[in-house]
Order: C-alpha cells, then structure tokens, then sequence
C-alpha cells in the first residue's frame, strides 16, 4: 500500500530504479535481483559489484553416489533429484558446485597456486555466463534496463561475459544515459586489507571519478554508481582489524571506524549529482546526504538467501528512496 501511495503521489513521469549489491556468486540472489520489475515495477536495474563468489565445492563421484564438503560434513546425493538439489543448495549459499572425480581432485591439489586461480575464474565464469544468460531470457522484451558492474572483488574477466549479454549493459568506467537521466559508474575501491583485484589509491580513484564526471552536463540529473561508500559517511562503518585480520576489540565490543573512500567523498561533495548508490560495506547499510546528493548503501546479507535493496525514485531533479528486502 505504501508503494502505491508513493507512486500515486509523484505523478506517472516519476522513473523507479532498483539497486543491489554485494550477493557475492548467491544463484538465488540474482535470480531476485531479476524479478525486481515485476515486483517493485523498477524500469531501471543496477548491480553494484561485487557479484562473484569466492568457493568451488567439488561434487564428487563416488560409485553409484556423489559426495560434497559442505558446512562441516559429508553430503551425499543418490538420485539425479538429489544431485540437483544439492547443487542448488550450493549455490544458494554463494559457492560454486563442480562436478568431478577424486582423480581429478587429486590433480587440481597438485596444481600450482596461479594454476589454481585459473582454473577455479574459469568456473565461476562458467556459471556467471549462465546467470546473464537467464537475465537475457527473462528481460526479454521487458523495456527494462539492466546495468552490471563489477566490484573490487570480482576479476577482470567478468566485463568479457557482460558484455555478450543482450539485456545486460555494462557501465564500470563509463557514463550511460536513461530517460533523461545519467550514471557515473565505477567498480573500483580504495585499498583494503584483502588486496582484492579492483583497488586503487585514493589519488588514482579521484582521477578516475573527476575524468567521467567530465562527461556529465547536468549532474541536478545524474547518479553516481560507485562500489566504494564515501569516506565517515555511516554508510562506511566496519570492525577494525588488525594486521592479523582479527578484530579489534574495545572491551568485548570490536572497535568500528570508517572504511569508506576519502576520493569518493571529495568528487560527491565537489560535483553534487542527485544521488549516489553503494555497497561495499555489508554491515553498514542506510542513506545520507552530503550536501544535495542523495547517497544510499542498501547493505549486503547473502548468507540468509535475503537480497537487500533499495528503490530510488525519480521525478525531475528529486529522488527519494526506499530500502527493501526479499
């Protein structure tokens, strides 16, 4: 009811995006994100990085079964029911199931640690190929935008399957146009402690913002898509670590700072587009203006399976938003 009212009141011109981040490879996570027009009536989809997952599960014959580690044991599968079932719940948990044999397992222990990478990117480009395959089926004809961009976890590579979608578009580095609204898109971060692939100084990460900014003429009308939240924001805060990656702790509490990008802050309160969208920051979710701009970190909970969110209405050179879960 309370959609309802809200679109009522801004009038039939009023253009409904949807935003999400950080689902981190979880299969029912992005078939969600799909269903976001259906559900929310969004005409515009954005994902804001962060997509991939970080885990291959060997699913492995066993004589007339298969096997899989998962969760601290053994699961077993016994029927092609089963086996699917078992492979769903893989994914559904954001790692990736690979069917195998033990011989197989055995050759890819022995491999070198870059060989590994390799081979473990050439498995999850696999199932990323299959997910922008089902966005291209279930877009089909929609008249639905649907922007992808990496994040600072996600390998290079990942641009390459993007890019072969029909109803995906890729934006990182770039500036797209809808309805008479723009988007500044970058998937890159300030350093982090996990040195991830797409990291960059905060000198570098300001040029690269200011350089696509560059291209916007009226930033009254523009989003700002950019994976890392700005700097002391409370869309930054996380638990300090130590060189050890363990929390700091302030009694038995763990000490949380700001993480965010000081370059990310800078180009937002120099340039001061409408709105700003963000993930990165799991555990920080929520919205906060810096001057005029808008800026919106739905968060990220992808171990429960529950997609976070968050609607960004636009009506002009106003937007409100709203965040959700499903």
């Amino acid at each position: 009811m309370g959609l309802f009212r809200r679109r009522k009141a801004e009038g039939g011109d009023a253009l409904r995006l949807y935003y999400a981040s950080d689902i981190h490879g979880t299969e029912v996570l992005w078939k969600k994100f799909l269903n976001a027009p259906k559900y929310y009536n969004a005409k515009v989809l954005v994902m804001g990085g962060d997509i991939t997952g970080k885990v291959v599960i060997p699913v492995v014959r066993d004589g007339e079964e298969w096997t899989a580690g998962l969760f601290g044991g053994h699961q077993r599968a016994r029927t092609d029911a089963e086996l699917e079932a078992l492979e769903r719940r893989i994914r559904g948990n954001g790692m990736y199931p690979y069917r195998t044999t033990r011989e197989e397992v055995d050759r890819i222990s022995g491999l070198s640690e870059q060989e590994r990478e390799s081979w473990f990117e050439s498995v999850m480009l696999k199932t990323f190929d299959e997910w922008i395959a089902l966005a291209d089926e279930r877009l089909e004809g929609s008249g639905v935008r649907c922007f992808v961009m990496p994040g600072n976890d996600d390998p290079f590579a990942l641009e390459d399957s993007i890019a072969r979608g029909r109803n995906v578009e890729s934006c990182d580095g770039a500036v797209v146009a809808f309805d008479g609204y723009s988007m500044l898109s970058l998937g890159y971060s300030n350093r982090t402690p996990w040195d991830s692939p797409r990291e960059l100084d905060e000198d570098e990460l300001y040029r690269r913002i200011v350089r696509l900014a560059e291209d916007v003429t009226d930033m009254s009308r523009c989003l700002f898509n950019l994976h890392a939240p700005p700097y002391d924001s409370r869309l930054d805060t996380a638990a300090e670590l130590d060189a050890e990656f363990n929390m700091v702790l302030i009694g038995k509490e763990p000490h949380m700072i700001p993480v965010g990008s000081t370059a990310v802050r800078e180009a937002i309160e120099r340039f001061q587009p409408l709105a700003a969208l963000h993930g990165h920051i799991h555990e920080s979710p929520g919205a906060n203006r810096i001057g005029r701009t808008l800026c919106v970190n739905p968060g990220s909970d992808y171990q429960t399976g529950r997609i976070s969110g968050c609607l960004v209405t636009l009506r002009g050179d106003r937007a409100v938003h709203q965040f959700v879960t499903g």
